[in-house]
């Protein structure tokens, strides 16, 4: 059974108003003490607590305990939905139906990301229903917002279930056609949000992706409209690896981590869900499964947040945790970047007479004891045989 708690977070101004609006935070918990906390500032996950295998309780997200600190690192998108479009849109304008759209440009003055000025992310979402297993928040998008066409009624269902599964499902319809792409950017440390660069690196984990997009090597990292293998390469997570062994082989790079899409399907955009990729945090034996039907996962490790070794001021998050550089990963389960601009990347344009649906489960899992105490070579055999289970 699933329990729903609902109580007030704080206040923020609305954007499309300027006046002040009480942010509502829903908990949804289950029998196996797995809880997650949303708030309607930006549809945004704000806690996800999770046994361990010892059955100690952690909470898993990077994110704030007040309305204050979200506001404050609003360009960090901790935990929030993105859209309407989450990626890229490049120059800020695309032809759609014989028509060229200019869309606002609030990357550089030159690009749209991440929906624009006033994003899915700033928006102070409607509870729409409560559900026995969950909550479906709304937002109506208007005509025009931010340069897009169409009035947008968007829906999302967060869910759980007693097998500690949280289902993100977003539905979406328009009244013309318009390029839709809607995300959540969740900051995951399965060692818990606490536990810092320490515990991103005691992370094994893969993605069952056999291609990244390829992007300019100027640093506009543009798309090209074309793809690269990942063989032989640091982008090659198809059997499990050491989070600190690979970021560390960023150290002399432009990109000081991993920020990279991985295309998983380049057919149409109607795909079932499928399993991705496993996440697994060997000290605790906590471990995440992802499923999604989305054809591109972005993988980013935090590298915009404080370097601690130059010096910079943390970011200060929940309980007073200091958040430094590597201290998560995000998992944007979406459409290709700049879809609209490249005409052999899948379509994220939505008709009027259809149903944008998005769907992505993470499964949060514990092993048992044993296998947490096991050697290195024994970790790797038996996360080998989990890849060839999948």
């Amino acid at each position: 059974m699933v329990k729903i708690v609902e109580d007030i977070f704080g206040i923020a101004t609305n954007p499309f108003t300027n006046k002040a609006q009480v942010i509502r935070r829903y908990t949804m918990s289950n029998t196996n003490h797995m809880s997650v906390r949303i708030i309607t500032l930006g549809a945004t996950i704000q806690s996800l607590r999770v046994p361990d295998a010892y059955h100690q309780m952690a909470d898993v997200v990077l994110g704030f305990d007040d309305v204050a600190g979200y506001l404050k690192h609003q360009d960090l998108k901790f935990g929030c939905t993105l859209g309407r479009v989450a990626g890229l849109v490049s120059n800020g304008e695309f032809i759609l139906e014989e028509h060229r759209v200019i869309v606002s440009k609030n990357l550089d003055q030159k690009h749209n990301i991440e929906g624009g000025f006033i994003g899915f992310d700033k928006v102070i979402w409607d509870l729409h229903m409560m559900r026995p297993d969950g909550i479906t928040l709304r937002h109506v998008s208007n005509d025009g917002h931010e340069g897009f066409p169409g009035r947008l009624v968007v829906m999302i269902h967060f869910t759980i279930d007693n097998e500690s599964r949280l289902f993100i499902r977003i539905e979406a319809t328009s009244d013309k056609s318009t390029p839709v792409d809607i995300c959540n950017h969740t900051y995951f440390n399965l060692a818990g949000h606490k536990a810092g660069v320490e515990g991103l690196f005691e992370h094994r984990f893969f993605i069952e992706g056999n291609e990244i997009i390829e992007t300019s090597t100027d640093d506009n990292l543009l798309p090209t409209g074309g793809y690269k293998s990942v063989d032989n390469s640091v982008y090659d997570l198809r059997l499990p690896v050491f989070m600190g062994d690979r970021v560390r082989q960023f150290k002399d790079m432009p990109v000081p981590g991993y920020h990279v899409t991985y295309a998983l399907s380049k057919g149409p955009t109607n795909l079932n869900t499928r399993y991705l990729g496993r996440f697994l945090h060997c000290p605790s034996g906590r471990f995440m499964d992802i499923y999604s039907n989305q054809p591109a996962l972005h993988f980013s490790t935090a590298n915009k947040f404080p370097k601690e070794s130059h010096g910079e001021d943390p970011i200060m998050g929940k309980n007073c945790t200091r958040y430094w550089q590597h201290s998560g990963y995000v998992l944007q389960l979406m459409g290709f970047p700049d879809a609209c601009n490249q005409t052999m990347f899948p379509t994220i344009i939505v008709m009027p007479a259809e149903n944008y649906f998005h769907e992505t489960i993470y499964h949060f899992c514990v092993k048992e004891p044993w296998q947490c105490c096991a050697t290195k070579e024994e970790i790797e055999a038996i996360d080998k045989d989990l890849v060839r289970n999948s």
